[in-house]
């Protein structure tokens, strides 16, 4: 890939991956939510602790991808891991007892972040940060209020808080920063390879639950969930990945602004989303318990969000992964009584029809 002029790539540092290991645990913390709920309410309030913590997480990549990481950097990056990880280990009782830990925390993170930007910050990214942190602060004071919430009403809070981040959005309040397109594309790349390896764990946890005695349905089972996990890691990885970044490098600078906020935070979002909820699915089933649902919807709501992504990068086809939500949402509705491999065996074939058909089309246009 190429960089015009006005662009000097960057790799990903050393201190970036380690920061990143510590969004391992929130996405294993997020998945037990999901693992425990018993019904939308409960869904509805395992997004609602993903979307501010995602929104904040991508703050910091906003950070890293517009400051140097030198010694400074690395301290404060260190400092924002433990807030982070303080956050994550709350996440199980956030709508209880864990609810001020978690807004303190969110608390700590933001004004770091802020503060970070402020002193570091070059150029009209400084200026910047002074447009979005009173979202984040206020943000942070609607989480810190959960605690002092009847418990009832705990959510609204966090639905205050999340929808603070749409307001931001429809202000642009992003546009005054400046991205390194290369690195930005790189670093959620990584987010999502974190997020695939969830998936895997809840393969081996999934499966070393069951205890089997490694019967061949057993083995089925897990070969084909981890098929399944492939052929994700295919469909977003396969070019696709650097096509966005081509796009993003190419785009004007308030243009690439707009399409990091839209395509690397609301539409990977979705796709972060939608394999928490497929890494949920695969364990469900590996330990014998229904869960097509879980799956089939963990897919739809990856495919939408590989659509919209697609859509924000001016990247084509779409129709097809449209249509692979369509099938995922069918198979989940018809599919409830097929038991754990055969539901693993429908959405994984699923996953690679998209690909193939994907990979025939662009063949027959060249």
């Amino acid at each position: 890939m190429i960089a015009p002029a006005h662009e000097n790539p960057s790799a990903v540092s050393s201190i970036e991956l380690f920061f990143d290991l510590v969004f391992v645990f929130v996405i294993t913390q997020v998945t037990q939510l999901v693992e425990h709920a018993h019904g939308p309410m409960d869904f509805l309030r395992a997004l609602l602790v993903l979307v501010p913590i995602w929104w904040m997480y991508g703050g910091y990549v906003w950070l890293t991808n517009n400051v140097r990481a030198n010694w400074q950097m690395r301290l404060v990056l260190i400092a924002a891991m433990a807030g982070f990880l303080v956050m994550a280990m709350a996440i199980p009782e956030v709508f209880g007892a864990g609810a001020l830990t978690f807004g303190l925390s969110y608390l700590f993170v933001a004004v770091l972040h802020l503060g970070a930007f402020a002193t570091r910050g070059e150029g009209a990214a400084r200026v910047a940060i002074f447009g979005v942190a009173p979202f984040n602060v206020a943000a942070s004071a609607l989480l810190i209020g959960a605690a002092f919430t009847d418990a009832r009403w705990t959510w609204l809070m966090f639905l205050a808080a999340s929808s603070l981040f749409v307001v931001a959005t429809v202000f642009r309040r992003e546009r005054r920063f400046t991205l390194n397109a290369a690195h930005f594309a790189e670093r959620h790349g990584g987010i999502i390879l974190i997020a695939l390896g969830e998936s895997v764990i809840a393969i081996a946890m999934g499966a070393s639950a069951s205890n089997p005695g490694f019967k061949g349905e057993w083995l089925i089972g897990v070969v084909l969930a981890l098929v399944l996990v492939a052929a994700l890691w295919w469909s977003y990885f396969d070019r696709g990945d650097r096509r966005a970044a081509d796009k993003l490098v190419a785009a004007e600078p308030e243009q690439r602004s707009r399409m990091g906020l839209l395509g690397y935070w609301y539409a990977h979002l979705a796709l972060i989303a939608g394999i928490i909820l497929i890494a949920a699915g695969i364990r469900q089933l590996l330990e014998d318990h229904p869960a097509m649902r879980l799956l089939a919807g963990g897919m739809a709501l990856f495919m939408l969000g590989d659509v919209f992504f697609r859509w924000v990068m001016d990247m084509r086809p779409v129709a097809v992964r449209l249509a692979g939500a369509a099938v995922a949402i069918a198979i989940g509705f018809a599919g409830t009584r097929w038991g754990a491999q055969g539901a693993l065996a429908a959405i994984a074939a699923l996953a690679i029809a998209v690909i193939a058909v994907e990979q025939w089309l662009e063949f027959r246009k060249s």
